[in-house]
């Protein structure tokens, strides 16, 4: 049977596929135009590599997961749909935030006069103080959508505690836009999207996800649609943020926000428990982003608010950071001619200008072309040739005439600089995460993307990790990644109540097992929906602190309180996460996690041979290491052919089909018994 993993990324489409322990990596390139083509395109490259008809393929799959770049991009981009926002009168102009100017990104999103308000009020107890208005609710809607908006968003203040107000309005909207209707309005509660305290983060969040909404739903529905065509009988499976996957019809748009990042940590999670490391860095570089993420202690980093387009949300994400440096950067001189990689990208269109499809602006990909650190007979296993002359031509008009050098030297220069960048980026977040460069020797690194193993050598430089590596698959890592998660399906439900105070264990957890009861009844029914067993999912709870355990997350695999003992497991878990001292243990948020196993693709390991590489050598090419040393030949070996035990050492270059390894003097590579290559100094 085979699995089918596919991430699509600003620039390329990356497939991991297995059938029985087989493995095959595709990587075709991204169609901005139309997401479901580079998917559908991706899959028939698959299916030829395994050398079975499409349908072949459809009939003998177990699962199919995706993610996308599709709410990035369309955040990016700024071409969601226009919303309107209804609001609690008096909060209009602030949102809800305590500080106004944290409120300005929003409308970057949505215009001032799409957001209105009615008179309404919870108080802080949950308690109905000011009915809400039927005739109110119809005339602000009917507002918006005379001004053109094609969904209504609603946030009332304190609507975690009683959304009763929220409900009520989306009832009225719907009363007078039923589904059926070819006009039907479609309506996003803060409410259903999180019932976490923070009015501002709530409706920051049901903004984002009406925004994105529309353009998520076009490609997936469709993607969904074309597997059935095909004859998949297996649903299409939708990565989120929270690091697993559901089907689209149980996918938010918000929910995949990140995704593609989120699994590549998933994916150096897995490879991290095969070495049992305890401490691991993830560091992508891709065709338009760099994407760097943290397990510390065994456990991914979670964001319980992270941040999306400078918008803080309440739901929580694995903890990744982007920034826009990658292997189609843009390369340009400011008005003092310093030069500058990216934040621009070429993406997949017209792309860098070696792809030779209309790119004029030289990238850091054109940079590694020149240098001969990429084959432009070899991008992609040979599939795309690359234009060696369109990046001399765009590198020399837009870097080297201006500043007086040789199209070499300006290439060196942007391989540099982005090396530069990439590091110092590097040190930010991990400086932010509290983890400074003198402990990085308690960490293994673990490298990917198309441009991460090429320029992993130059951007580590004096960076002394315990361990440095990439997977033969690190080109698709994401999608390898994604080969890695089950379903998940995260419930949540904002409560106040004490587990201890002031000695004395309570008996609050009574009511705590009530709410986790019916959290289950809801987990278990979407479950069964999605054509699994409940009785074969896995159950965990979270609960999240309060006041001075604010932002303190316990996990515990019990999803009920039995005993007094049990409660005290709890409140020491709680007294050792949170500060020394704690003589209260309050919880704000109770969390239940359900967990089905999806097929998973299992790394074996393999004897080690000799550590003569000669069986993979190719050939000998000109590379441009220095401006002092010039082009020198150096031997480039096939990474598919070299096998555990074999070592190669710098100069070298391992070309891989879908990435190239670049091994400077002072580095090695060698290949480990799990076939991934070992990177180290000497």
């Amino acid at each position: 049977m085979f699995t089918i993993d596919i991430d699509t990324g600003g620039t390329f489409t990356d497939g991991f596929f297995t059938r029985d322990g087989e493995i095959r990596t595709v990587k075709v390139l991204t169609t901005p135009h139309d997401l479901t083509v580079c998917f559908a395109n991706c899959i028939k490259e698959g299916a030829e590599q395994f050398g079975v008809s499409l349908r072949e393929m459809m009939l003998n799959t177990d699962i199919v997961r995706y993610s996308s770049t599709t709410g990035v991009n369309t955040l990016i981009t700024r071409s969601g749909s226009k919303i309107g926002l209804i609001i609690s009168k008096g909060y209009v102009g602030s949102l809800y935030a305590k500080d106004p100017k944290e409120v300005e990104p929003i409308y970057s999103l949505i215009s001032r006069e799409m957001i209105l308000e009615v008179e309404e009020e919870i108080d802080n107890q949950g308690n109905i103080i000011k009915p809400l208005q039927k005739d109110e609710v119809l005339a602000k809607m009917q507002s918006l959508i005379d001004m053109g908006a094609r969904a209504i968003t609603v946030s009332f203040k304190n609507s975690h505690i009683n959304p009763t107000h929220e409900k009520q309005a989306k009832n009225i909207i719907k009363e007078q836009y039923p589904n059926y209707y070819l006009g039907s309005v479609r309506v996003f509660l803060a409410s259903e999207i999180s019932d976490r305290p923070g009015d501002f983060y709530r409706t920051n969040a049901v903004v984002i996800n009406g925004y994105v909404h529309d353009s998520l739903v076009k490609y997936l529905y469709k993607a969904e649609d074309d597997l059935r065509a095909d004859l998949c009988s297996r649903p299409l499976m939708v990565a989120h943020s929270h690091g697993g996957v559901a089907r689209v019809a149980k996918t938010r748009a918000i929910d995949t926000y990140a995704s593609g990042p989120a699994l590549g940590v998933l994916g150096a999670g897995n490879v991290g428990t095969t070495y049992a490391f305890r401490n691991v860095l993830t560091v992508d570089i891709g065709g338009t982003s760099l994407d760097i993420g943290l397990i510390r202690d065994g456990v991914y980093c979670y964001d319980l608010i992270p941040s999306i387009v400078g918008l803080p949300v309440s739901i929580p994400m694995i903890t990744t950071y982007s920034v826009a440096l990658a292997g189609g950067s843009i390369a340009s001189l400011d008005s003092s001619r310093k030069l500058q990689i990216g934040p621009k990208s070429a993406g997949a269109r017209p792309g860098p200008a070696c792809f030779d499809l209309g790119g004029l602006e030289p990238t850091v990909t054109d940079a590694d072309v020149i240098l001969g650190f990429i084959d432009p007979n070899y991008f992609l296993g040979g599939r795309i040739k690359l234009k060696r002359e369109r990046a001399i031509s765009a590198i020399k008009t837009r870097i080297a005439d201006p500043l007086k050098i040789s199209v070499e030297e300006a290439a060196y220069s942007i391989r540099e600089e982005t090396g530069i960048r990439t590091q110092k980026e590097i040190l930010r977040f991990l400086q932010g995460q509290g983890i400074g460069a003198k402990e990085l020797s308690d960490f293994a690194v673990v490298v990917y993307g198309g441009a991460g193993p090429t320029h992993y050598c130059n951007f580590a430089r004096g960076l002394q990790f315990g361990h440095s590596l990439a997977t033969p698959y690190a080109a698709v890592f994401s999608a390898f990644g994604s080969s890695t998660t089950d379903l998940l399906h995260t419930y949540s439900k904002f409560v106040r109540f004490d587990l201890f105070d002031e000695g004395k264990y309570l008996k609050d957890y009574e009511r705590l097992n009530q709410i986790v009861g019916g959290l289950l009844k809801i987990a278990k029914n979407d479950i069964r929906g999605e054509g699994f067993s409940p009785d074969n999912a896995l159950y965990s709870l979270e609960l999240l602190g309060d006041e001075q355990l604010a932002g303190v997350r316990i996990k515990s695999d019990k999803t009920s309180l039995q005993s007094e003992s049990d409660v005290k497991e709890l409140c020491t878990k709680f007294s050792k996460a949170g500060r020394p001292g704690v003589s209260k243990v309050s919880i704000s948020t109770v969390i239940l996690n359900a967990i089905v196993a999806m097929p998973h693709f299992t790394v074996k390991a393999s004897k080690l041979g000799k550590e003569d590489p000669r069986r993979a050598f190719k050939s000998n090419r000109e590379v441009f290491w220095s401006p002092k040393a010039g082009y020198q030949k150096t031997p480039v070996y096939e990474r598919e052919l070299l096998v555990p035990g074999n070592i190669v050492m710098g100069p070298a270059i391992v070309e891989a089909k879908d990435t190239t390894y670049v091994i400077p003097a002072n580095r090695s590579f060698k290949v480990d018994k799990y076939s991934n290559g070992i990177i180290e100094e000497g």
